[in-house]
């Protein structure tokens, strides 16, 4: 019930969320082949060129305590998708994307049965992309559940 463990659990949730077809773009179509990477991706040279497209990074960023000593872990999921299209409608399919996993976390409140999603969240654009690229951060943050003094002697 780590930091780790956490970040697993939200891959979990956006994998299910591409199974079971729930992101879907603008016009409806659902997302297919959509990369989920932890904490990083490949760089460009190391793999093929659709690990390089359309992908969801979930990172960690800081923790801290809360005044009963739970971690409150920050989540970022760095968002990227690559369009050839005139219309530059990639940061409203971006704005789509995160309203649609904010929806899905926001509705669960407890993902994996144990880690709480705090109220404060923050939705962040990349405007200086590369061409044909759209980048944002959806930025959680995470309660994770009081240690389990069970067992402790094992550590000490």
């Amino acid at each position: 019930m780590t930091d780790l463990d956490l970040q697993d659990a939200l891959m979990k949730e956006l994998e299910e969320l591409a199974e079971h077809q729930s992101l879907k773009k603008l016009d409806g179509e659902v997302w297919k082949n959509f990369n989920i990477y932890r904490q990083d991706k490949p760089y460009k040279d190391d793999e093929q060129d659709s690990d390089q497209e359309d992908y969801i990074i979930v990172m960690l960023d800081d923790e801290d305590t809360d005044q009963d000593g739970r971690w409150i872990v920050n989540v970022h999921m760095l968002i990227s998708v690559m369009l050839f299209e005139e219309e530059h409608q990639g940061n409203l399919i971006l704005a789509t994307l995160m309203n649609q996993i904010d929806l899905h976390l926001s509705k669960k409140g407890i993902i994996a049965g144990r880690y709480e999603m705090e109220r404060e969240k923050h939705k962040r654009f990349n405007h200086d992309c590369y061409p044909n690229y759209y980048e944002c951060d959806y930025i959680t943050r995470w309660k994770l559940p009081e240690a389990n003094m069970e067992g402790i002697e094992e550590y000490i």
